[in-house]
């Protein structure tokens, strides 16, 4: 992997550090909005090495058209000149949206473009979505289980779901088996239990990304899909944090603990931007209402 166009976001991502970012005061102060702009991306890849089948006589081929060799047939989401672009306008406003939630403390509520929200881990990820007009939450009432669940599924509707070790800023993270939610210990058969969001990769594959921890609040933990069973690397980098929690309190830790080991796939958010765009100018100012803490949103 050559190395990524990432320095922007490395950037703007330890804003001002990973370990220390700070706390926005005010958990229920209504969030600016920031706007996106037009995203395009290029999924075909073209192998120069490559030669045609001489067995078979190749169908002709429309030179403006896709390429044959894309990367869904190479099962990737995406180039790997893609994964490796410098950060979009549209991921920076990601980036900016998350921002404003670090430090909050878990279940906090906030206000985002009029409309409120409580910081469990599905309004976390909802909240920053929405702070660039994005409602993922529109297609919930479709799907049963937890918001992660429901977010998972209308993802998967749109074509929108991918498993590449490197990932884009904004794209959203899905976990499984973060904790019991059955209740009766076993950890293996609890999925989309918990979600996040990118905001950057590093070289070595490390992704930081924003979520609520049920103990610490909204906060950047780091996850490497290239070495999903190791804590730290040999030099002490945290490469993959701790992520599902024991069944009960003072338990012993899940065998699959960490946040890479638990990895169940990413969703393109910003790829189908234009399903979950909502006009602000026309919705409803909510900013006086309890949020409410929905029954399916208890995903941690």
């Amino acid at each position: 992997m050559k190395k990524l166009a990432y320095p922007l976001i490395v950037l703007c991502l330890l804003i001002a550090g990973c370990a220390t970012a700070p706390r926005v005061a005010g958990s229920a102060e209504p969030v600016a909005s920031t706007q996106l702009t037009a995203r395009s991306t290029q999924l075909a890849a073209v192998d120069p090495q490559a030669e045609p089948d001489k067995t078979e006589t190749p169908a002709p081929v429309d030179p403006g058209s896709r390429s044959l060799l894309s990367a869904d047939s190479l099962g990737i989401y995406r180039t790997e000149e893609d994964q490796e672009a410098a950060p979009t306008d549209d991921e920076l406003a990601v980036i900016a949206s998350a921002k404003t939630l670090i430090g909050k403390k878990p279940d906090a509520k906030v206000t985002v473009n009029g409309k409120p929200f409580v910081l469990d881990c599905i309004g976390t990820v909802s909240a920053i979505y929405y702070g660039v007009s994005l409602d993922v939450q529109k297609d919930f009432s479709l799907y049963n289980g937890n918001g992660v669940n429901r977010l998972y599924m209308t993802l998967k509707e749109r074509n929108a779901l991918h498993t590449d070790k490197y990932p884009r800023p904004g794209d959203v993270i899905i976990w499984d088996n973060t904790w019991d939610v059955k209740g009766d210990g076993d950890r293996i058969h609890d999925p989309r239990t918990h979600a996040g969001i990118v905001l950057a990769v590093d070289e070595d594959g490390t992704i930081h990304y924003i979520h609520e921890n049920l103990y610490k609040g909204i906060v950047i933990e780091t996850m490497n899909l290239l070495r999903p069973t190791v804590a730290r690397d040999e030099q002490g980098k945290v490469i993959n944090s701790g992520m599902a929690i024991a069944s009960t309190t003072g338990g012993p830790k899940p065998e699959h603990s960490l946040s890479g080991d638990v990895f169940d796939c990413f969703g393109d958010v910003l790829g189908v931007k234009e399903y979950f765009l909502v006009d602000l100018t026309q919705a409803a100012d909510t900013s006086s209402e309890e949020p409410p803490k929905l029954a399916f949103a208890g995903a941690r």
